[in-house]
């Protein structure tokens, strides 16, 4: 075995500082879906799954961090020999990796820095100054061709669980599993990271859908071994359904297994359109993340079936939507975005994303924008990198100032909320509605996709107290009750144990709305990971806690405590005092949108 030492991790804690936006962190729909929700938002950090994949596929010895706070990161580099750190980052966090950088040339000079991820779409005049080593491709064989291993390896996939959702701060005793079934997009949008980062070719994991249902069921029975109850699976495929042979042939797996499965995925409306909805029901997917993008928009991954067709016959099976739209193209002014928003909002999605139209480096839009010469003066000349994130308009519109397209995006969220209510209630009308659909179906697989939809009616039901005395709105206060006297008559009897965890919300909701406003116990903590570390040098326990990853109680609520109120502090000093203490300001990033003068493939 090498007997080299690696060390990955994620960027540190805290997210949401001075000068940083709130949408780019731990969280997935907290910052960038139900952010306008309140208290109604779900909670679920996300674990850095690459790190995770890096971990189990090489032969050396190493250990992964995710979301350590500067001071955990400081003590794992002084008590252990590290020979190379890697740190994953987009380019929002680039300033965070930066500092890092810093920490380890003072802590562990000799350790070899590696900078991996969407970050280094940034051009080598910003990262060769902080790395020794930059990794622009899938990263298991750069690791392998690094450290002098074999190249040629089967992959293994990591179990690499998340704590469900938490809602009104309560935390279930149950995760969600992870699968990566292949990475890239051959959609080629002009905007996408994601696609441009592998050159738009899809590299799969997993090639066949045999391969990824045995995969689930693996993930299933290492679950049952450590004594995990999973309630969901998050599966990561860029659009999915676009492969139609790979996709029939997990639908046909899945139908032999005859166990229904409750996964999240993402499909276009293109792939999306080649499957029926009792199809798409049946391989188990109740989450699903479609682009709407702008009707005028022009991308090929839109064309198929009608969205309203395609809406509600995926809802009328309990599958419920995520879309994402973008504002800022620029056939755009206000009244088309308000009317392509309309018309979102009558399709009924039950999650919401909305991001501005963004020129991210390595992608055919930043070329354009940096050829034409249209970055906004403040994000020509030594941009703050911090505001790459989706939420800020970087470039001169023919129709809207920054400000104001910040603005509509803003109230858009809010409009969001307020007309259809929480999504947590969105999400159970769904699941009502595939029960009643599906509880009589001739198909085996979806009357026992009906029973499961039940379940999780059952276990969410409680949630909509609070919906119906405090939701946004008279009306969707009104809607929540409505559908919660549907549940009722669908029940026949409400037992005293219903009741009472539907009214103990309230004041869990209570100490969500405060903890909001104090700004404690949102922050994640951290997970320490060893793989392959010898008994002799194991600082901790093989695993620590995924729960931890919450923070908050789930970690050690007094330490949490002490830790936020500092950073409160801090955040409040450097709001009275503006200094120079971010690292961002001592190296110039004017590079990013200037011509690329090396080629960063």
């Amino acid at each position: 075995m090498n007997n080299e030492k690696i060390l990955f991790t994620s960027v540190c804690r805290p997210f949401g500082g001075p000068g940083e936006g709130d949408s780019v962190g731990a969280e997935l729909f907290h910052a960038q879906v139900t952010r306008a929700q309140g208290i109604f938002s779900p909670r679920q950090v996300i674990r850095c799954w690459a790190i995770d994949y890096l971990a189990e596929n090489i032969e050396a010895p190493c250990v992964v961090l995710h979301y350590p706070s500067e001071g955990e990161f400081i003590r794992e580099l002084k008590v252990s020999h590290y020979d190379y750190v890697g740190i994953n980052f987009v380019v929002a966090t680039f300033h965070k990796a930066h500092r890092m950088a810093k920490l380890i040339r003072k802590h562990a000079p000799n350790a070899k820095i590696i900078l991996g991820g969407y970050g280094t779409v940034l051009p080598d005049e910003i990262l060769k100054p902080v790395a020794d080593y930059i990794c622009r491709e899938e990263g298991i064989g750069f690791m392998r061709r690094l450290l002098g291993e074999q190249e040629e390896y089967t992959l293994k996939h990591p179990y690499a669980p998340i704590p469900a959702p938490s809602i009104y701060s309560f935390q279930r005793d149950a995760k969600v599993a992870h699968l990566t079934a292949g990475l890239g997009c051959p959609n080629g949008c002009d905007f996408c990271c994601t696609s441009y980062f592998f050159k738009r070719k899809y590299l799969p994991y997993l090639k066949t859908g045999r391969e990824i249902y045995q995969e689930i069921r693996s993930l299933e029975r290492q679950a049952e071994e450590q004594g995990d109850t999973i309630t969901g699976l998050i599966f990561i495929d860029e659009d999915f359904f676009i492969y139609k042979r790979r996709a029939q042939e997990f639908l046909e797996c899945v139908r032999e297994g005859g166990k229904p499965l409750n996964i999240m995925g993402f499909g276009s409306v293109r792939g999306l359109s080649q499957f029926t909805a009792d199809e798409i029901a049946e391989m188990g997917f109740q989450i699903i993340w479609t682009a709407y993008e702008g009707t005028e928009s022009g991308y090929r991954k839109l064309k198929g079936k009608s969205l309203e067709d395609l809406y509600s016959s995926l809802k009328s099976r309990g599958i419920a939507i995520l879309s994402s739209m973008i504002v800022g193209f620029p056939y755009q002014d206000r009244a088309q975005i308000v009317k392509e928003f309309d018309r979102l909002i009558a399709l009924g999605p039950s999650l919401t994303q909305i991001l501005i139209y963004f020129a991210f480096p390595g992608t055919p839009f930043h070329r354009q924008v940096v050829a034409e010469g249209r970055y906004l003066p403040e994000y020509q000349d030594n941009p703050d990198l911090r505001r790459w994130d989706g939420f800020a308009m970087h470039f001169k519109h023919p129709k809207f100032e920054a400000p104001e397209l910040e603005a509509l995006q803003k109230e858009l969220y809010r409009q969001d909320f307020l007309q259809l209510g929480p999504s947590l209630v969105r999400l159970i009308r769904v699941w009502l509605e595939g029960y009643k659909t599906l509880r009589n179906s001739p198909k085996p697989l979806l009357r026992a996709r009906a029973e499961h939809l039940w379940q999780e009616i059952m276990t969410a039901l409680p949630g909509i107290y609070p919906a119906m005395l405090v939701g946004p709105t008279r009306k969707t206060r009104a809607q929540a009750r409505q559908l919660f006297s549907e549940i009722r008559r669908e029940m026949g009897t409400f037992p005293l144990q219903e009741r009472l965890m539907g009214w103990a919300t309230l004041p869990l909701a209570t100490w969500t709305w405060l903890t909001f406003k104090l700004n404690i116990f949102q922050q994640p903590g951290l997970l320490r990971i060893e793989h392959r570390v010898p008994p002799a040098q194991r600082r901790w326990k093989a695993k620590s806690s995924v729960m931890r990853l919450q923070g908050g109680f789930q970690a050690n609520p007094l330490r949490v405590l002490a830790e936020d109120l500092s950073r409160n502090a801090r955040d409040l000093l450097t709001g009275v005092f503006p200094g120079s203490s971010d690292s961002s300001e001592e190296l110039s990033t004017s590079a990013a949108t200037q011509p690329l003068t090396t080629d960063p493939d």
